[in-house]
Parts: C-alpha cells; structure tokens; sequence
C-alpha cells in the first residue's frame, strides 16, 4: 500500500476510500483508520454511520460493521445518546496501548527471527534503513510511514494471521493516542537506530535479541509519550 497522501488535519478534511478491495466493509475500515490517524478526525470527534457512510458514498452496513471493529479495539468510545467519538488521550488510555503494544511485539519479533523469509528479512532491513535516511534528511512524514510500515512488516514476517490482526490494532490505537503528527527529531533518530538493530537481529535469526531490542524500544517510546502533560500539543516520538 502506498504511503497516505498528506492531509490538513480536523473535520474539515474529508475521508475517502482509496481502492475498493474485495470486501467493502474493509475498505471503509481503512478509509476510516487513515481518518483517524491522520487526525482529519482528530480525538472525541463524533462519528455516526449516518455521516460517514454519506461522506464515504456508501450504505450504512459496511460503516456499522468498521466502526464496530475499531470499538473493539478502542479506538471509537461510546458518546452518550449520539453515539461514538475517536477515543480522547489520557494517561490510562497511552499506557494500557503500549502494555498491549509491549505484550505482542516482542514476542513478533522473535518469531520473525525465526521464520521471515528472505525477502522479508530484505524489506525489514530496507524499512529500517529508511527511516533512518529520513531522519538524517529531516523528512518527518517520510520517517512516520516508514514508522509503521517496519512495526507491520515484522508483524507479517512472523508468519501468523491472527498475531499479525492484533499487533496492526494494537498500532492503530498507539497511532490514534498520538499528541501530534511530527515527532522530536532526536526521539525519532533513537527510534529509527532501534529499527536497524531489531532488524539486524532479526536478520541474524537471533530471536531473543529481536525480543530484547523490540521491548526496549517500546518502553523508550512510551516513557516518551508518558513523560510530559498529556495534551494534544505536546510533542511526541515515533512508534
């Protein structure tokens, strides 16, 4: 998939559906995930079926059933009578998402260092490799995209379906308690370093290493995201 296109952020933004797979109803997921990340629906912004199916140019049934997936995953909170919000930031919500986050992605890790693939062994060390180039070229939006696709890309590489759906939610819901969407560049370049050495380990087939250097890297980033007042201005790192 193609990096998103950069978007202003708020309501103002509107969604749309890029491709149309086989399934409608994940395709409207999609559109409504990039939505959320991208903040063109920033957090406690209402969402209704009604609204959205008629931005999207869709029925209501694909809406309902994407809109129910991201309540399970946390993402839409219940809002009164009118329905859901986009989950708003606070202290419990950022740390039980990397308590998640720290659950499953090391133990991702080692597994891909036990079963990647040539070529998937190739993308991570390429992913890794990136987001660091575009750290050194202060290319943010470069580095975020390489961000999440190297978390995804590790994921796939540990050849588990159901692994791979919990750690892209778990990612999702990070991505949706961010602060902002340009992280410090000094936080970013200490992500990006960790890139290359999961990768490498990864590479190596050293699955405890993988395990170690991912946890660590989660706990960085979320001693980052919890360190300072939880409001939506302050700067955050990468994932």
């Amino acid at each position: 998939m193609p990096p998103p296109a950069v978007v202003p952020e708020g309501p103002e933004a509107p969604l749309f559906l890029e491709v149309r797979p086989d399934s409608l109803t994940d395709a409207v997921y999609e559109a409504i995930r990039r939505g959320i990340i991208d903040r063109r629906l920033a957090p406690g912004s209402p969402v209704t079926e009604a609204a959205l199916a008629e931005q999207l140019g869709v029925s209501k049934t694909p809406v309902r059933e994407a809109l129910l997936r991201l309540k399970d995953i946390g993402v839409i909170e219940p809002n009164g009578r009118r329905g859901g919000r986009v989950v708003q930031l606070s202290e419990l919500s950022v740390r039980r998402a990397y308590e998640v986050r720290d659950a499953l992605e090391p133990y991702a890790a080692g597994r891909a260092a036990e079963r990647a693939k040539a070529d998937q062994v190739a993308e991570l060390r390429s992913l890794a490799a990136r987001s660091l180039a575009c750290v050194q070229a202060d290319d943010v939006d470069g580095f975020t995209n390489h961000d999440i696709d190297f978390h995804t890309a590790i994921a796939e590489a540990a050849s588990n379906p159901l692994l791979r759906r919990m750690v892209e939610d778990a990612l999702t819901l990070a991505l949706t308690l961010r602060r902002r969407a340009r992280p410090k560049a000094t936080a970013s370049r200490a992500c990006a370093e960790a890139h290359v050495r999961i990768a490498d380990a990864i590479a190596d087939g050293a699955a405890a290493v993988a395990e170690r250097e991912m946890r660590g890297h989660i706990g960085f980033v979320a001693g980052m995201v919890l360190a300072g007042p939880l409001q939506t201005t302050t700067d955050e790192v990468g994932l």
